[in-house]
């Protein structure tokens, strides 16, 4: 009796516990088409650890309005930094990451600091590997002060070098990064062949190209042709002539030309033609400012 008893009372769980399974219909799975996705690579990479290697410099992380987020050097993912534990020490090859409505504040040993506002991202370099400080990968607006020379890579590729500050920095269009003087010391901008010299006060406009705006390295093996206003560089077989109003270059097999910004090659027989700005004219003396002679 008791064991009859027995079986009904777990048959009566086991149909209490099932009755939400019976009620899905069907009951068996019906994901045929398309098949799960299966993953090209594995293990999957490891993003820019491999890119950014651990470095022996250290900075003071520090959040001032959430939500910012960490990826110490060597780890693979980010975490966020709390308001009960908003400091945290991070090596070279460290990355720091702000969403809107943030602001981080990176500072170095020596003073340099970096404040990042709103969504950006950018990543810790390592300058003992002759890398520039910091290394900016998105960007709102920032406020960057520098103490011995450093430098720093702008958005773009770009290359901002000072020993004073403050330097704002401005994303206000998808393809103009600004840069403003707001200091005393005069600060150097490295875009792609030219070095703009901003004095304080000053401001430039830098076009964030889909190339890039990373200076341009020097080849000893270049010539060089002074033009109106710029300087043109090529090597190979090209026919070059300068005039005060254009540089004119015909192609006559391989080479490679730089002029105003750009590295060019032409097929056989082509002509480019570089037009700049030549230089004003002197202005004459001003008669009013001229000593009078006496007869």
């Amino acid at each position: 009796m008791n064991h009859g008893r027995n079986l009904l009372l777990c048959a009566l769980a086991l149909t209490t516990v099932s009755c939400s399974g019976f009620r899905r219909w069907p009951w068996s799975s019906t994901h045929r088409l398309p098949e799960p996705m299966k993953a090209s690579v594995s293990p999957l990479p490891q993003g820019d650890i491999e890119a950014v290697l651990p470095g022996p410099e250290e900075v003071l992380v520090v959040r001032h309005a959430d939500p910012v987020e960490v990826r110490p050097a060597g780890s693979p993912a980010p975490f966020p930094l709390s308001f009960y534990k908003n400091k945290l020490r991070m090596k070279a090859g460290s990355a720091v990451y702000g969403a809107p409505g943030s602001r981080l504040e990176v500072l170095w040993p020596n003073g340099m600091y970096i404040v990042m506002f709103g969504q950006g991202s950018g990543l810790v370099a390592s300058p003992s590997r002759g890398e520039p400080s910091f290394s900016i990968r998105q960007l709102d607006r920032a406020e960057v002060y520098f103490r011995t020379n450093e430098e720093v890579e702008l958005l773009g590729g770009a290359r901002l070098t000072s020993d004073g500050g403050p330097f704002m920095l401005d994303h206000p269009r998808p393809q103009i990064l600004r840069v403003h003087n707001r200091g005393k010391s005069e600060g150097r901008v490295a875009f792609r062949d030219e070095v703009y010299v901003l004095d304080p006060g000053m401001s430039v406009d830098l076009a964030l190209l889909t190339s890039g705006g990373a200076p341009f390295s020097g080849n000893p093996g270049l010539q060089t042709v002074e033009g109106p206003g710029f300087p043109l560089s090529w090597a190979g077989a090209v026919d070059v002539q300068a005039n005060p109003n254009a540089v004119v270059v015909r192609s006559s097999g391989e080479h490679e030309v730089h002029a105003l910004g750009l590295k060019l090659r032409m097929d056989r027989e082509e002509t480019a033609i570089f037009e700049g700005n030549p230089p004003a004219a002197p202005m004459p003396p001003d008669p009013q400012t001229q000593p009078v002679k006496k007869p």
